[in-house]
């Protein structure tokens, strides 16, 4: 039962971990598109969209907001990979749990009746 109420904890702590890396995640991305927009307006002397668009993602904030992008996916992505490993665990800890529970009662109830 105790390690039963770790993975559980252990789960909710992954759970509130990962809630804040997803909300670090859609701050990068706001971070990226404002970039993107302030580069855009810079680049607006280019004489083509094409030009325009390289020109914004060549800009250094907006290459720094990508990478500040992309760690904040990759962190999401590895605290949802444990986030759904806990939980899983916790499931099979409570299957067994609740097959171990059924034993001991059938083993308790064949004990009283039989002689």
């Amino acid at each position: 039962m105790v390690l039963m109420v770790d993975f559980t904890n252990w789960a909710a702590y992954a759970g509130g971990q990962l809630a804040r890396a997803a909300v670090k995640e859609k701050r990068a991305e706001a971070a990226l598109n404002m970039a993107q927009a302030r580069a855009a307006v810079a680049a607006r002397a280019e004489k083509s969209v094409s030009a325009q668009k390289a020109a914004a993602a060549a800009d250094p904030d907006v290459q720094h907001a990508t990478e500040a992008l992309t760690e904040a996916y990759a962190m999401r992505k590895a605290l949802e990979a444990v986030h759904d490993g806990l939980e899983a665990k916790s499931r099979v800890v409570s299957r067994d749990l609740t097959r171990r529970t059924a034993m001991r009662d059938m083993e308790n109830r064949s004990g009283k009746w039989s002689a």
